[in-house]
């Protein structure tokens, strides 16, 4: 009994199903289009700016000095009468009192803050690194398993010619009715395949829906990045012995506990400044009423002080608040050293990842989808030659096809890999 024709055509479509260019479709917008949208609609993004603004908001309150406070009384008022102009003290005052910071505070408040907004701004870009990622991620999640429901989807088409095939044969009397209950639960398994991937397709989707909305359900277009500064870094990496510390000290989590390491230095200043005293000046002007025995005007009286806090015993404040600013710079450039040597592992196991995946694409291309298209035509002559069973060659274009997909799953974690890559690189 000879296979169709029909099925010796369709074959050979299947069997170059996984080789199929990415470019089918043109729809719905890019990758990167996709990765601006995500930035630009995600709330965190106002966030962090509302929280810059309040910060420097802040900062300009913190580097001004405290409002003048103004004195308005009576002085010297005798309580036997009540008089405004009979005693000679008796006075009407007016002061004003301004209270004046201990050294460079104000200064170095002010700075404080603006470090502080800074933080903010930093904050908003790793932000962005993370979003970014996470679009990419399941944007490659999305294209795989299009990319498997095509190659499925085709070769449910093959085996449903094939059965329609055997239908016929089997009317006729040409084939056994094992063949044909074969290749029946050949097409339900293809079915239930596309109902899974269908599933996973519509789930990937609605999480994409989260960052680019109703632009999630489209054809994604599948042209793929090439993103060569990342693959030129990974060339360059050699076998992995150096360090990534000079990438990772750009990157905006590593610059957050840099700025916050100046933050701390500007607490250890600002505890300093304690050591100095503070000021407070004061003027008073006092008006008299009352009038002299020759009925002469009384002068007024004008006043003026200064006062002034010194710092003589510092143990138990200025000393211990010293030590504690010490102490948390300490503790921030130690978070960043571990901070550091986190992301350079991180970073060195995503490119041995990768490189290990590029490598079982090759054995994949190389030997293993040959090998098992060559299985599948040697199957076929001996099915033909009525030297093997139809299940074997069922069996055969089975393992063809998990094959490709496997096949597509590496090559798409292999995208993902780079995408982790990108974010350590702060692109």
């Amino acid at each position: 009994m000879k296979i169709s024709r029909y099925f010796l055509l369709n074959k050979a479509l299947f069997s170059l199903s996984f080789l199929l260019s990415f470019n089918l479709f043109a729809l719905g917008i890019s990758l990167s289009e996709a990765e601006q949208i995500a930035i630009k609609s995600d709330p965190a993004q106002q966030i962090y700016q509302y929280q810059q603004a309040s910060l420097i908001a802040q900062g300009s309150v913190a580097g001004t000095l405290p409002d003048p406070m103004i004195k308005l009384g009576m002085a010297n008022l005798p309580t036997d009468s009540f008089a405004l102009d009979e005693d000679p003290m008796t006075q009407l005052t007016f002061g004003l009192a301004q209270q004046f910071s201990r050294g460079s505070q104000l200064a170095l408040s002010q700075k404080g803050f603006n470090q502080q907004s800074q933080l903010a701004v930093l904050q908003g870009l790793a932000r962005q690194l993370t979003v970014k990622k996470n679009v990419q991620q399941l944007w490659f999640n999305i294209l795989f398993v299009e990319k498997s429901l095509t190659i499925i989807k085709q070769n449910k088409q093959l085996f449903s010619g094939f059965y329609a095939d055997l239908q016929t044969q089997f009317s006729l009397g040409l084939a056994d009715n094992d063949d044909l209950i074969a290749a029946e639960i050949a097409l339900g398994k293809f079915s239930e395949k596309i109902a899974s991937l269908t599933q996973q397709s519509l789930t990937y989707r609605s999480l994409l829906s989260e960052w680019i909305g109703q632009n999630a359900y489209q054809q994604l277009p599948s042209d793929i990045p090439q993103w060569p500064q990342t693959l030129a870094y990974v060339d360059a990496f050699g076998d992995g012995n150096g360090g990534h510390y000079a990438l990772l000290s750009g990157h905006p989590k590593a610059k957050m506990l840099t700025q916050n390491i100046a933050l701390a230095d500007n607490g250890i200043a600002l505890a300093e400044q304690d050591y100095l005293p503070s000021f407070k000046v004061e003027v008073g002007y006092g008006h008299r009423l009352s009038e002299t025995a020759m009925g002469e005007r009384r002068s007024d009286l004008l006043s003026a002080f200064i006062s002034m806090d010194i710092p003589l015993f510092t143990d138990k404040r200025q000393d211990q608040k010293l030590i504690a600013a010490q102490q948390i710079k300490g503790q921030k450039q130690a978070e960043q050293r571990l901070l550091l040597r986190q992301l350079n592992r991180q970073l060195t196991t995503e490119i041995v990842n990768y490189r290990q995946l590029k490598m079982r694409q090759t054995r994949y291309q190389d030997s293993l989808l040959k090998q098992a298209k060559q299985q599948v035509k040697l199957l076929e002559e001996s099915y033909q030659s009525n030297t093997r069973p139809f299940k074997a060659v069922i069996a055969a274009y089975i393992h063809q096809q998990s094959l490709s997909l496997e096949y597509q799953q590496l090559y798409f974690d292999g995208l993902k890999s780079l995408s982790n890559i990108r974010y350590f690189q702060a692109l």
